[in-house]
């Protein structure tokens, strides 16, 4: 208890550790959509805003209520009359935005614009998968050892774009081995919108419709506790688990928004030895094997759901409704998580503005009879400081396949906890975040961690940025739980220090990291030191980077963002004693095409062989090559 009082006081002035991904393929998808097709600040809704990622809460309030007293923008220069608009966040949305007067019919082209992305990637060394069979092991992998992908995105207008994206993994027999696509259209005022093909959506605070937008506990603790309803929107990314296939309509009648969906599709499965029922979804998409393909699309999914939304001046609220049928019985081993094969979630949402102070919630329900709730705060409480909270209660029978909304545990289900995060703004260049977050798992699972006993994180980051100059921060976190069988105290400290700094013509950007884990069964460290120097010369970019890694195990990784392909983003696990050095190569030429080439290896000090059965690999190397080819205009 007196560790607890003690990092309690030092807060506001530690810092906290590495995040999961706070830089997904989706959201950077979204800003390069962003980047590429401006959205027109006359009909820019609150959710496009918040999806970019560059805006505060604060600063798109601002702008919808300046758009609703002014009327309609003439110039993206009126942008600077808004209120907690500053310079900063002029330059970083100047290339986000356009302001048209007159936008032009669905039907005609107006800055038309195709993107086409082709890449290939391998690892050198060959897995036990790709060898020939033996007497004692005949399984193989069907496919040979790449992974390819292409995509393609057009924009005919403001009104009108589709996409479509191709890919296999290595291992997998055909090129087409996942395949999406969209095309959606919506009117001139955002009235209409219509969405074709693979889709998902964001609903309330996320407890039955989350889309992919979840920051989950995070240094930006108000953006992090606050979620704007985003609608229908396309799947882009390519992942191949987490969205819906068929139809989405949306519209809006003047404060009312009615929006209902279709969607049908099939899905990987693992059935039990009967055959009779399954333990849990497939997310890896893997099609290797003659037994990966045996489980492919076994499982056939049936969606349907209708939201209806209001919105007023000063308040907003939401009812939602979906069902969800699988052609077998869902039977997780947990005897107190939701079972069955036909699934209804209903939630009733809000969000209430009170000046600076904005209040948002769900409540929502999993027939028959388990309930989860949502409720937050963010308030601004000056130019210099904001603050926010959570409270959050799930019953340990809730469950919906699409809910991501915060929490300890990766599923929305059989936790209470109460989040209090505060930000604090030093001086224009410094800035000081930090949150607690206490939690209980009210009723023992086969989870690891105890029921019944309190549990709390604390994480703090202290920030410093000066364009010219460079970009620091330091972190510090602190996850303190209880092991059951037999229940003991497990605490996890995470550390970094960070610097990107300008050097000479070259970008140089550094990281020291740093875990520990203490309890009964374990005391072990494990520590990472990364190096990227960045060098611009001509139609060239040069990214090299080396990382040495010493950590006791896998419950030591550490996990650090790694320069990869265009429009490929890597957040990989670092662990065990090796170092890892890379290069990518990337040349942009004429014509808006450009190709990029990344070779990359780690070298492990106390391996013999990497990984273990079909993916063992019998050398103590190994290396990672990438080629793209991409029109981007």
């Amino acid at each position: 208890m007196k560790q607890l009082i003690f990092i309690c006081l030092l807060l506001p002035y530690v810092i906290c550790a590495q995040q999961s991904a706070e830089l997904t393929e989706e959201k950077q998808g979204i800003l390069t959509y962003y980047n590429q097709n401006p959205i027109d600040i006359n009909e820019a809704s609150a959710a496009e805003l918040l999806a970019m990622g560059v805006l505060q809460n604060q600063q798109i309030a601002s702008f919808i209520d300046h758009r609703k007293h002014v009327g309609k923008f003439l110039s993206l220069y009126e942008l600077q009359t808004i209120p907690l608009w500053d310079i900063p966040t002029l330059r970083a949305i100047q290339t986000l935005f356009i302001c048209r007067i007159n936008p032009p019919r669905w039907y005609v082209s107006e800055n038309t614009k195709q993107q086409i992305i082709l890449r290939i990637e391998r690892t050198l060394e060959q897995k036990n998968g790709f060898s020939p069979p033996t007497t004692r092991s005949k399984v193989r992998f069907t496919g040979n050892p790449y992974n390819t992908l292409f995509r393609y995105r057009g924009t005919w207008n403001s009104h009108l774009r589709a996409g479509i994206l191709s890919s296999k993994d290595a291992g997998e027999q055909h090129y087409h081995d996942f395949t999406s696509a969209f095309v959606e259209l919506k009117d001139t005022r955002g009235n209409f919108k219509l969405i074709l093909g693979d889709f998902i959506n964001q609903w309330g605070q996320g407890l039955v419709q989350s889309g992919s937008f979840s920051l989950g506990k995070s240094y930006e603790s108000i953006r992090a506790t606050q979620k704007f309803h985003g609608g229908a929107m396309a799947y882009t990314s390519s992942g191949e688990s987490e969205f819906y296939r068929g139809i989405n309509v949306q519209a809006t009648f003047r404060q009312m928004q009615v929006q209902g969906f279709f969607s049908t599709r099939k899905k990987d499965l693992i059935l039990s030895k009967d055959s009779s029922y399954f333990r849990s979804f497939q997310f890896d998409g893997l099609h290797r094997t003659a037994t990966e393909i045996g489980q492919q699309n076994r499982l056939k999914e049936l969606a349907t759901g209708i939201h209806l939304r209001y919105q007023g001046k000063q308040m907003e609220w939401s009812v939602a409704q979906t069902i969800t049928r699988w052609n077998y019985p869902f039977m997780p081993s947990n005897p107190l998580d939701w079972r069955g094969n036909a699934l209804m979630n209903t939630s009733l949402s809000y969000i209430r503005q009170f000046g600076n102070v904005r209040l948002s919630g769900e409540v929502a329900h999993a027939a028959p009879k388990a309930w989860a709730s949502i409720h937050a705060m963010s308030w601004a409480i000056n130019k210099k400081t904001d603050v926010s909270g959570i409270i959050r209660v799930y019953q340990s029978g809730y469950f919906s396949p699409m809910a991501n909304a915060i929490s300890e545990s990766s599923n929305n289900k059989n936790e209470w906890g109460l989040f209090f995060g505060h930000q604090y703004q030093r001086s224009k260049y410094q800035r000081i975040s930090s949150y607690i977050d206490i939690f209980q798992f009210p009723k023992a699972s086969s989870s690891q961690w105890a029921s019944e006993k309190l549990g709390w994180e604390l994480l703090s980051r202290f920030q410093w940025d000066r364009r010219k100059q460079g970009q620091y921060f330091a972190q510090l976190k602190w996850t303190h739980k209880n092991l059951t069988s037999p229940t003991s105290p497990h605490d996890l400290y995470q550390g970094s220090i960070d610097w990107h700094k300008p050097l000479f013509r070259f970008e140089w950007h550094s990281r020291i990291m740093w875990t520990h884990i203490q309890s009964k069964e374990q005391n072990e460290s494990g520590y990472l030191w990364l190096n990227d120097i960045e060098y611009h010369i001509k139609r060239f970019k040069v990214q090299l980077r080396t990382a040495w890694i010493w950590s006791g195990s896998y419950d030591t990784r550490l996990y650090a963002y790694e320069p990869s392909l265009p429009f490929a983003f890597l957040l990989p696990a670092y662990y065990d004693p090796s170092t890892r050095n890379l290069c990518l190569i990337e040349y942009k030429g004429l014509k808006q095409v450009s190709i990029a080439l990344k070779i990359a290896r780690t070298d492990y000090f106390q391996k013999e062989v990497i990984g273990s059965s079909l993916d063992a690999i019998a050398a103590s190397h190994k290396t990672d090559v990438g080629l793209q080819v991409a029109y981007i205009p």
